[in-house]
């Protein structure tokens, strides 16, 4: 043959020889608007694509209300993203212009935020992720850490494709007619109005495609922003910016890695913490793998919000510092980083709930995950299955390099719990609220720790099993506990009694991980008040970089002491779930100092007085004065604190 390229392309799209040319220019007028259409309808297909790559599997068993969702929401991205290609597809026009800007503005914003999410969260952002975030700039892309190489990675896709079909529409579609491009143009703000109108199925399944989703939450989280709704009226966590930390020389006592194991939402009279060869509490399986642990057993949180309490253990802090303070102070990782440890955090907890996630995503760790990761529809509340955290622990415990710290953060507990029939010694249990049943529904929860705990006790087991077990120290708490009526309420977050706040713990350390002293000091430890404000020195102390010049600045605003050392805390304590980490949904705060505990409520004109080693039910109000100084303490040192009554009840000035 002798026909050039040009001569068969040419050939191609000449009519046959028994066409006539009236309907070879109608069949060529309809493969170009198919053209036309096919390339309008890219960005969707795009994204499409980009969904079944992720969760493919998991779309295809979607039920079928959730396909329909799903499919509803593809044709809403079809009509989206094809107005706004046409309008953008006009050459030599201001307005065509603007319209190619915002066209690939949006696709990169959206496309790139929503993938880089799921690549670090496997799950999409939605509103869930979004509502508490008060800073909204930073939310267009998801607070995500836009240098870490993967999510750079996916917003450069996102840049390539949105300009490859830019240019493929502004050359195939070229809008000429001026009517129908007109026409284009006014829908551009109502499909964009439309679009984040829309309903949206985001929690759990997320039976809609991932544009639809980011449009969604981004509304909500405008609307909070311009005060429309008023569904996060408290502070949540909000992304940290970490002061760095100089490198730190680590002198342990003995070398040794070191893990924190945290329970949630356990109180301390379910938990056998001193071995008992009965354990008739929620804890057998821990109880009988670590029989030679060294209890606490006068251990309290500083609070009984999760958020608060972790911040507590972590930083070590006064959860009454300023905001500022409190979402840069170093964490355990960083100081540990700074020493030369390789570092983990693996937690089943969902830190889509309340912006939690920002708290921990730029922490110098080698190896982690949540909830999400391990299981995309898992609860906001108890999180993934607690056995998938340790698994996933067990999976990658091999490649950590000693030496080492690690936190594992289980979640089930958390109310609405996670139940077992077949894990459920404790009969008769019953979820049910009323206060008729509220010892059966006590035997509920009883049961749900007794399930988690055969999760954590596993993970134990297969720790001390392993070559660097042998050599690692573990620290068990849990981040406070729950209530059941013991006063007024149910739950947690709501009070500072005791039941919520008295959570016990020990320490399990392999022979010749601990020095003479520190086990000593440990052992000493048993009966003593200790509160979590300690753990984070003690962390510092059990990792040898406590005694480093270069700490001072930081042990100085940490009011806490090793319990590895004879020095206990004796000033007052803070405990409150009133903090700028987590501004308290209910007002409730307190101080204590030694075995006197003042605590008051939102709605409480003095402070209850307590003696919580004489009293442990905290039956006895001994009054003010029996506690002095430590009302006077409270009033000055709460009066800046998140100030919130709900309607109806009485306002306190808590500043007099």
């Amino acid at each position: 043959m002798t026909e050039t390229a040009r001569d068969l392309e040419d050939s191609a799209y000449a009519p046959p020889h028994d066409e006539r040319p009236r309907d070879h220019r109608r069949r060529m007028r309809r493969r170009r608007r198919q053209l036309v259409l096919l390339v309008l309808a890219m960005p969707a297909l795009w994204m499409v694509y980009g969904d079944f790559a992720r969760r493919g599997a998991r779309i295809l068993e979607f039920p079928t209300k959730y396909v329909g969702s799903y499919v509803g929401g593809v044709a809403q991205s079809l009509l989206f993203w094809g107005v706004l290609l046409y309008a953008a597809s006009r050459r030599r026009s201001r307005f065509g212009s603007f319209a190619a800007g915002l066209f690939f503005l949006l696709f990169v914003v959206i496309m790139g935020s929503e993938s880089a999410f799921h690549a670090v969260w496997n799950v999409y952002l939605c509103v869930d992720g979004q509502l508490h975030s008060k800073n909204v700039v930073q939310s267009i892309v998801g607070t995500l850490p836009l240098l870490r190489p993967l999510v750079a990675l996916h917003f450069l896709m996102a840049m390539v494709a949105g300009a490859v079909i830019l240019r493929t529409a502004r050359r195939v579609v070229r809008a000429k007619g001026l009517p129908f491009w007109i026409v284009s143009v006014a829908l551009v703000p109502a499909v964009l109005a439309a679009s984040t109108q829309i309903p949206t199925s985001y929690r759990g399944i997320q039976a809609s495609p991932p544009d639809a989703l980011y449009l969604h939450g981004m509304t909500g989280l405008v609307k909070e922003a311009l005060d429309i709704t008023n569904e996060s009226p408290d502070l949540r966590v909000q992304r940290r910016k970490p002061e760095p930390v100089p490198e730190l020389t680590r002198k342990p006592a003995r070398p040794r890695n070191v893990i924190l194991i945290l329970e949630e939402s356990q109180r301390g009279d379910v938990v056998c913490a001193e071995h008992d060869p009965r354990c008739e509490l929620s804890t057998p399986w821990t109880n009988a793998i670590v029989p030679n642990r060294m209890p606490l057993l006068q251990l309290r949180s500083n609070a009984s919000t999760t958020a608060i309490s972790i911040s507590n253990i972590w930083s070590g802090v006064r959860p009454t510092e300023s905001r500022e303070l409190l979402h840069s102070v170093p964490l355990l990782w960083e100081y540990a980083d700074a020493a030369g440890y390789d570092t983990a955090y693996w937690t089943s907890q969902n830190l889509m709930f309340g912006n939690a996630r920002e708290y921990v995503q730029d922490l110098p760790i080698s190896h982690g995950c949540v909830a999400t990761n391990l299981d995309p529809e898992a609860d906001l509340d108890t999180g993934a299955n607690d056995e998938l955290l340790t698994h996933r622990v067990e999976r990658e415990w091999g490649e950590m390099k000693e030496p080492f710290f690690a936190v594992i953060h289980y979640s089930n507990p958390h109310y609405p719990y996670v139940y077992d029939e077949e894990l459920a010694p404790f009969q008769p249990a019953k979820k049910d609220h009323s206060a008729a049943e509220n010892w059966h529904f006590f035997n509920y929860y009883k049961d749900v720790v007794f399930r988690s705990d055969m999760a954590v006790a596993e993970l134990v087991r297969f720790i001390r099993a392993s070559d660097s077990g042998k050599r690692t120290v573990i620290v068990y708490t849990a981040d406070h506990g729950e209530s059941f009526r013991e006063h007024w309420q149910m739950g947690h977050t709501s009070s500072i009694y005791d039941e919520e706040t008295r959570v016990r713990g020990w320490i399990d350390a392999p022979p010749g991980t601990l020095s003479e002293s520190e086990e000593k000091n440990l052992r000493a430890a048993k009966e003593q008040l200790v509160w979590h404000l300690d753990l984070a020195p003690t962390f510092l102390d059990l990792l040898g970089v406590w005694d480093d010049p270069k700490m001072a600045p930081y042990e100085a605003r940490m009011m806490g002491h090793p319990i590895t050392r004879p020095e206990r805390t004796l000033e007052p304590v803070p405990i409150t779930n009133c903090t700028w980490v987590w501004e308290c949904s209910f007002r409730n705060w307190g101080l204590m100092q030694g075995s006197r505990k003042v605590e008051a409520r939102e709605w409480d004109a003095a402070y209850h007085c307590f003696d919580v080693l004489a009293d442990p039910e905290e039956k006895v109000d001994l009054g003010e004065r029996r506690c002095a100084p430590l009302p006077d303490l409270a009033r000055e040192l709460y009066h800046s604190m998140p100030n919130v009554t709900p309607p109806g009840r009485p306002k306190v000035d808590w500043g007099k």
